[in-house]
């Protein structure tokens, strides 16, 4: 399992999708209006149809109102 934490100052509409490292989309975490403050998802390493993926680096992208980041992570069974 993997802990992803982020902070929002005002209440936004926020997705975080996890992709492999050629690009296609593993999962999808949040993709909904979260309130202010500090939050925390938990990704349990399944993919789109919930079977498990295996050990390596992936890319998690987050938006929440008008920020973007792409963030890298480790994922290691």
């Amino acid at each position: 399992m993997t802990n992803i934490s982020y902070g929002l100052p005002k209440e936004s509409f926020v997705t975080i999708s996890v992709y492999n490292l050629m690009g296609q989309k593993v999962a999808e975490l949040v993709n909904d209006v979260r309130g202010a403050g500090f939050h925390t998802i938990t990704w349990n390493s399944a993919n789109l149809i919930g079977e498990p993926v295996s050990s390596g680096v992936y890319v998690y992208t987050i938006t929440a109102g008008d920020y973007k980041a792409v963030k890298k992570m480790i994922l290691m069974k």
